[in-house]
């Protein structure tokens, strides 16, 4: 709901999803949504309730959506420690849990986006971890130049640290880390929008 916002608002913002995934599958995940470079306008159109003719739901709505998502993940059979924070303030959004396993993980995930339930992570334990990005995106927000400057401003940024070291990974646009256990991927909306499949990457590991 959150991430739908942002697309609705199209101004300037960052969507951080960062992982600590362990051996045994398990790990802890955040998801932050971040407009505090554009708190003014997005202020504006919470209290104005809509943004080109697209509804924009409330504070309270917001909050009572948030809650939702707290009690809805964890009744989800492998997720503890549910948490969300939000500010009015500097409109930042954060989603916190732990996951016992990877089917759990996309659990959570695909109870927020529920039209298009599919498989986020998979992993070989040995060799490789995966990641299939999927995103509640209008793909018609392409199609309106007006927003393109916009969309190039916010950016998706991916975090992912491992308890064993990378030793490659395929999508061309990661950095790893001096320790070789974290990999760093970031692209601007707008690519996204062209092109989901920009986020998705598979990361391998040394025997």
């Amino acid at each position: 709901m959150i991430i739908a916002l942002c697309f609705s608002l199209t101004s300037c913002f960052e969507i951080t999803e960062r992982i600590k995934h362990n051996s045994d599958e398990s790990g802890d995940y955040s998801l932050i949504v971040d407009f505090s470079k554009s708190w003014f306008r997005t202020r504006s159109a919470i209290w104005l309730e809509e943004v080109d003719g697209v509804s924009i739901p409330s504070e309270e709505d917001i909050k009572n959506k948030l809650a939702n998502f707290r009690t809805q993940a964890s009744k989800i059979e492998g997720i503890s420690s549910v948490t969300t924070k939000y500010d009015f303030k500097t409109y930042i959004f954060t989603f916190k849990f732990k996951y016992s396993n990877l089917k759990a993980l996309n659990a959570v995930l695909n109870s927020m986006n529920k039209e298009n339930p599919i498989t986020h992570f998979s992993e070989s334990k040995e060799s490789y971890f995966q990641r299939f990005a999927s995103y509640p995106i209008p793909k018609n927000l392409v199609k309106n130049d007006d927003k393109k400057e916009d969309l190039e401003d916010a950016h998706i940024t991916t975090i992912y640290t491992f308890d064993k070291e990378v030793s490659q990974f395929t999508n061309p646009n990661c950095k790893l880390s001096k320790s070789k256990q974290t990999v760093f991927l970031k692209q601007n909306i707008y690519s996204v929008l062209k092109n989901n499949t920009l986020m998705n990457n598979t990361i391998y590991f040394n025997p």
